[in-house]
């Protein structure tokens, strides 16, 4: 029963991934996708948190305890969790899909940087209400690139971003 519905599971995953794949080849897409996955890539976070620290300190002082303690939970579950699960990336198991970007490692579930992205987009919106709904889509925006890219399938991304809820959360807690 199990291994049937996982094997249900990874058809439907690999098919949306072959299709939002897919949507590659336009110029102008690529190019954003691209820099949407950069942004992901990690180095815009402690610029945020600077940038927070500068211009608004008293509140730079109350969120910085909770991004950090969320990154500690967030990449301490996601490289467990990439360990023991070894989930190939998508350009290396389906024929037709090659990676526009390079992937940080060898495995692709949970997506990392969907989870940063989310653990973020909270945290800031926690502190920035009016924030929140623009940072949250710029999130699902980095999450939907790792898919067009071809480093990770969609379950990745959603794993990523209750990775990164829950993070923020457990962040957040700790104020």
């Amino acid at each position: 029963m199990i291994q049937t519905w996982t094997a249900t599971l990874n058809r439907w995953d690999q098919a949306f991934c072959v299709f939002i794949f897919n949507w590659n080849g336009k110029r102008l897409l690529d190019r954003a996708m691209v820099w949407l996955s950069r942004i992901g890539d990690g180095m815009i976070y402690p610029i945020v948190c600077l940038a927070v620290l500068t211009v608004d300190p008293g509140t730079g002082k109350r969120m910085l305890p909770s991004v950090m303690a969320a990154f500690v939970i967030e990449l301490s579950l996601q490289k467990g969790i990439k360990r023991m699960i070894r989930r190939p990336r998508p350009f290396r198991t389906i024929q037709g899909i090659r990676n526009l970007v390079k992937p940080p490692d060898d495995f692709s579930f949970p997506s990392g940087h969907t989870a940063s992205a989310f653990l973020m987009s909270l945290i800031i919106g926690h502190f920035y209400p009016v924030a929140l709904i623009p940072c949250v889509m710029l999130a699902g925006a980095i999450g939907l690139s790792r898919i067009y890219n071809g480093v990770h399938y969609p379950g990745d991304v959603l794993a990523g971003m209750l990775l990164g809820i829950l993070s923020a959360t457990a962040g957040l807690k700790l104020l």
